[in-house]
């Protein structure tokens, strides 16, 4: 993996935070502006990111299997996360419900709404597909076990399941069904996706910059005391872990690479939605959010740099 080009990628998406940090200093940004920033980035930016990959992607029998491959990963690995999260919970003396949502916050990342663009940014159009077929799977994990788990009753129902219909997913089934039908794309589409796409990064890091005053100003505290355990986690135990057992597989190095980066994101920003729904912690979980993304502007170079001893 070329470290260099991950942190300077990095790096640009650190300094457009600050950049939005600043803005939001200096002027008064609404909950309804933050709330059609976020619309635009995943209903437009994170689509056409897939979309672009799709149509700068040949189809071939080897992308098609790493497209499954990719999906049988983050399935895999994200289940895994959590159990390993919750059981470490347990062991050191949290309780059953603070386990799971400690868990919950310590293993899923970010891989929709940081993790496409990241990958898009370093490995190119076909990086952005790669880890849109990841997201995908981190969904079905959230909507089913992690609604599960943050429920008191602990009852899983088929409707939570709705929620997988969104955008990405959509743009990643027309993508398939373009690219198998074996048409190309006019070069006006592939313009388009190519400008839209490069949306997605920045305003994705102008949104986490335009969240960070209000979060310093609030009353609310800006810590809480089990904060090191999913930091400690999300952030380089999981990574280790993961690029660990990535160095014994027999998949091709992109993949790995790929896989590590998506493995080091920061905490999913829906944990506060979920949590504000599910129990009574939304101001952990946004709290998480926030810190594990700042934190992770160090942290996604390190891993990086560390994989290229183990991986290459």
């Amino acid at each position: 993996m070329d470290v260099i080009t991950v942190a300077l990628t990095v790096m640009m998406m650190g300094l457009i935070l600050f950049i939005g940090a600043l803005v939001a200093l200096k002027n008064t940004i609404t909950y309804e502006a933050k709330q059609l920033f976020m619309s635009v980035i995943i209903n437009v930016a994170v689509p056409f990111i897939i979309l672009n990959g799709v149509f700068n992607t040949e189809l071939t029998d080897d992308v098609l299997h790493q497209v499954v491959l990719m999906f049988i990963f983050s399935v895999s690995f994200n289940v895994l996360a959590v159990g390993i999260c919750f059981l470490f919970g347990k062991i050191i003396g949290f309780s059953m419900t603070k386990s799971k949502q400690l868990a919950l916050l310590a293993a899923i990342g970010n891989s929709g709404f940081i993790g496409i663009p990241l990958c898009a940014a370093i490995f190119g159009p076909i990086g952005g597909l790669l880890a849109a077929i990841f997201d995908a799977g981190l969904d079905v994990v959230v909507f089913s076990l992690g609604i599960y788990l943050l429920q008191s009753e602990d009852r899983f129902e088929w409707r939570h399941l709705k929620a997988l219909i969104n955008m990405p997913l959509i743009a990643i089934s027309f993508g398939l069904v373009f690219a198998f039908s074996g048409w190309e794309a006019p070069v006006l589409m592939k313009d388009l996706a190519g400008m839209l796409s490069a949306l997605a990064a920045p305003m994705a890091m102008l949104y986490v910059g335009f969240s960070l005053p209000d979060l310093f100003r609030s009353k609310q505290p800006l810590f809480f005391r089990e904060l090191w355990m999913p930091l400690a986690w999300k952030l380089l135990l999981l990574p280790i872990i993961f690029m660990f057992i990535l160095s014994f597989l027999p998949i091709e190095l992109m993949l790995k690479n790929i896989l590590v980066i998506l493995a080091s994101m920061p905490t999913f920003m829906l944990s506060a939605v979920l949590f504000s729904r599910y129990t009574d912690k939304e101001q952990d979980a946004v709290v998480t959010s926030v810190f594990s993304t700042l934190l992770a502007l160090g942290t996604i170079p390190f891993i990086a740099w560390l994989s290229t001893f183990w991986i290459g």
